[in-house]
């Protein structure tokens, strides 16, 4: 038997970590940066959007004029001289 085929469990375990390849950190600041660029693109298009969004509904606004006031309350079934009073 070699030295080398004599290893115990911890051995074998301490030359698998030392064979392994460190996590290269060039591929995590590329992932990071892809992240990061992606990020603010989908900030700056929702920002845009809104901007948008917004200026088309003060168009319609200017091209309707004043907008109706919807009512809150049900109207009342009461004769036409009845009045009734808010509290």
């Amino acid at each position: 038997m070699n030295t080398n085929e004599s290893l115990t469990a911890s051995d074998g375990t301490a030359v698998a970590v030392s064979n392994r390849r460190s996590f290269p950190l060039r591929t995590l600041m590329v992932c990071f940066t892809i992240w990061l660029v992606a990020t603010e693109l989908l900030v700056f298009d929702q920002i845009k959007f809104n901007t948008r969004v917004e200026l088309l509904e003060q168009a319609t606004r200017a091209i309707r004029g004043p907008q109706l006031l919807v009512p809150t309350e049900r109207p009342s079934n009461l004769p036409g001289a009845a009045k009734m009073e808010k509290l």
